[in-house]
């Protein structure tokens, strides 16, 4: 099954002064275990897209499919059920945290859908396991007293916790200092691997985004404006750098390197790959293998 939108339109304000056109015919499909990366400069509507993948906006125009159900209809759907399915982690979540501990605060969503005290308790040992948070040393700590990774990690445990099919994530790594964002990025990947989760990530790092997604696309003033695998999408080096995104840092040091003289492959998007090119190169004495 997938998420699915098609000739999706979105209009703020329509009809009066202040319009303006947050999606224009956007169609996209998100298949069972895709890892897909959104990226795009501020104002390009990549927020704007992922909160339509659970009806918390709904189109002006077009539809939103989820598992081959359109959650805009008038009859039939609940969008309960739907937004138990798919689960958004905004951006700085832990600004969502409230409760006194945390495992009351994880434990809100479960609560919410009427499940027995067991069962809600149960949740969240899985929950916060899959984040690598320690049940018993955290369960009644204040979230406030977490570190800024460990706060992001229980408001992840609190979406996980209501068991959803698809992780919609909004800059999940935005303040963390680098090791923070390391840990936050590689256990999502093992969310989505061992879980078999659908992973929606939305990132202003393009470092991010090429060691993590399987799939790309890029978004323009509200339009898709590239899509495809890392490598293809980075491949549109001049356009990307004209966007404002960018390309990964590596891929600029090849681009640079070959500048210069030696004879590196320059569809180089992620550290590992990187490594092994120069090696390569320095091996062979700076020449291609036929």
């Amino acid at each position: 099954m997938s998420l699915v939108l098609k000739n999706l339109y979105h209009t703020y304000q329509p009809n009066t002064p202040n319009e303006s056109h947050a999606l224009k015919n956007i169609n996209l499909t998100i298949n069972d275990g895709d890892f897909i990366g959104i990226i795009g400069h501020t104002g390009s509507g990549k927020s704007t897209l992922i909160q339509h993948l659970n009806g918390l906006l709904k189109p002006s125009k077009g539809q939103v499919l989820v598992d081959g159900v359109d959650i805009n209809q008038t009859k039939g759907v609940h969008l309960k059920e739907i937004r138990l399915r798919v689960g958004i982690v905004f951006q700085y979540p832990e600004h969502q945290l409230f409760e006194e501990t945390v495992a009351k605060d994880i434990a809100f969503g479960p609560k919410n859908l009427g499940l027995n005290e067991k069962e809600i308790v149960k949740r969240v040992k899985e929950a916060m396991q899959i984040v690598q948070l320690d049940y018993n040393t955290l369960k009644n700590i204040s979230p406030f007293e977490l570190s800024g990774g460990q706060k992001r990690r229980v408001a992840i445990a609190g979406v996980l916790a209501m068991k959803p099919k698809y992780l919609i994530l909004d800059e999940p790594t935005a303040g963390l200092d680098p090791k923070g964002r390391e840990e936050i990025l590689t256990q999502i990947q093992m969310l989505q691997k061992e879980l078999k989760l659908t992973v929606v990530l939305v990132s202003h790092s393009m470092d991010d985004v090429a060691r993590f997604a399987d799939h790309m696309v890029v978004m323009k003033k509200g339009e898709i404006v590239l899509s495809g695998k890392p490598k293809e999408v980075f491949g549109h080096y001049e356009e990307l750098e004209q966007l404002g995104v960018g390309v990964p840092t590596v891929t600029k040091l090849m681009r640079q390197l070959r500048m210069r003289g030696l004879d590196v492959l320059t569809d180089i998007i992620t550290i590992e790959e990187a490594k092994n090119e120069i090696l390569r190169v320095w091996q062979t004495g700076g020449q291609k293998n036929a």
